[in-house]
């Protein structure tokens, strides 16, 4: 089944005589087994007194099933009011009678706000076919007069020049570009600001034709970055940026940063169970860092001295006990106290790192305000990480801002702050989202 869809204005069903839109698009995509027919305020008198639309949708198409949408509309150019073309377009659309319907969308009759809010329709739904109708000269038919009496509309009907067999078609049907793009770019806005890029990246390259290589190159590296494969990220970074000053915030560094900064996004789109459970290698990275950093300098501790030889980099720190007993003889002993199964081989865990802190703490560095600091927000958030970390691993729940206020008395962002704080005192520099810059960049693209 075939349905036209479709507003009724001045130059339905006839004028200067030719067709209408109404009038051609039933002539051109026979056959049409229904129309929907919206009409405002003036086009229902004329409906109503005289039949006009009725007479010359039967001249084309006599078995065609007309249903009339009435709508006391007096101010055809106010948006507002035509919001009801909308909702009645999805009424009929999802009529069970409709259903598997092939539907045309008639873009040419009504107001240019009526055919504004049908271009719209059809880009809402890509399964409808738009059609347009080219006035019979090519161009505007404002010096061509409408038809004024019922004897005027049933002279042109009779005489209509496209009845002829040689009459040209002037139904087409616009890819609509313009407002297609329009609808995407702020679909691609909408979804960079919640940072779901490949999402965006989805969209660009589905609609390739309509966006930039620079836009889809910067959703590739967007992607890329949040899947942490950064160092793919960078190549195309430099293929793409040229200002310095761009490059120099957006590349990524290393595999910390990266990493916490996704966490981050985590806290922002409230993807809290996410965001609780990347606290735990990001804690133990920290402690790593501060005892390999801070601790040698401070204590001249060193991380080699109670850990296995690592055969390359990327091997995780073992602990050796015996190079522990051996170097730190009453670190050894308090770690013991503490960790009853303290083992040889057991790899670092964060745990080990806040006991050693904490030893060093009551002892070497008991007046070492930073160290006292690194100690006290290295414990904050060991608590909080056994407390909600572990309710995430063990059951079926969803961590929300009120189950952490109620379970560990912060909130997401405070949790995060506290992290940006150990951050800066173990790294010597907070680390920034580059992210709301990435989004700035991809939404100037778009222009």
């Amino acid at each position: 089944m075939r349905i036209l869809f479709t507003a009724a204005g001045d130059t339905d069903p006839v004028r200067g005589y030719h067709d209408g839109a109404i009038m051609h698009i039933l002539r051109h995509y026979q056959v049409v087994n229904k129309i929907y027919l919206f009409l405002t305020k003036d086009m229902q008198d004329k409906e109503d007194n005289e039949q006009w639309y009725f007479r010359g949708i039967k001249k084309v198409a006599p078995n065609c099933d007309i249903r009339f949408i009435t709508s006391n509309i007096v101010k055809a150019h106010d948006y507002e009011a035509l919001t009801v073309i909308q909702d009645k377009f999805n009424e009929a659309f999802n009529e069970d009678e409709n259903k598997d319907a092939e539907w045309l969308i008639n873009l040419s009759s009504g107001t240019p706000q009526i055919k504004t809010v049908m271009s719209l329709l059809a880009l809402d739904y890509p399964q409808t076919k738009a059609i347009q109708v080219e006035s019979p000269r090519g161009s505007s038919n404002r010096d061509n007069r409408p038809c004024q009496t019922l004897d005027e509309v049933m002279t042109q009907l009779e005489e209509n020049e496209d009845d002829k067999p040689d009459a040209k078609k002037r139904a087409s049907e616009p890819p609509l570009l313009l407002l297609k793009k329009h609808g995407l770019k702020l679909q691609i806005i909408s979804l960079i600001k919640k940072y779901e890029y490949r999402g965006a990246y989805d969209v660009v390259k589905n609609n390739k034709t309509l966006f930039s290589d620079t836009t889809k190159q910067l959703l590739r590296y967007a992607v890329l970055r949040k899947d942490l494969n950064w160092e793919e990220a960078n190549k195309i970074l430099n293929e793409i940026i040229t200002d310095e000053k761009d490059k120099e915030q957006l590349e990524c560094k290393d595999d910390f940063s990266e990493y916490f900064q996704v966490m981050e996004l985590c806290q922002r789109n409230k993807q809290l169970s996410d965001f609780i459970v990347k606290l735990s290698p990001v804690l133990l990275e920290l402690g790593i860092d501060y005892l390999s950093c801070c601790l040698k300098e401070s204590a001249d501790f060193q991380l080699e001295d109670i850990c296995a030889d690592k055969k390359k980099s990327s091997d995780k720190f073992l602990v050796s006990t015996k190079k522990m007993q051996q170097n730190y003889p009453n670190l050894f002993l308090y770690v013991k106290r503490k960790l009853s199964k303290l083992c040889d081989g057991d790899d670092l865990y964060f745990s080990l790192i806040l006991h050693i802190c904490n030893y060093y703490k009551d002892n070497e560095l008991k007046d070492d305000e930073k160290h006292q600091k690194v100690y006290e927000q290295f414990y904050n958030l060991r608590q909080i990480e056994s407390k909600v970390r572990n309710d995430v691993a063990h059951n079926l729940t969803n961590v929300t801002e009120n189950r952490l206020q109620n379970q560990v008395r912060k909130n997401s962002k405070q949790i995060l702050n506290l992290l940006h704080d150990v951050i800066q005192l173990v790294r010597g520099k907070d680390i920034e989202c580059s992210y709301d810059s990435l989004n700035k960049l991809i939404a100037k693209s778009l222009r």
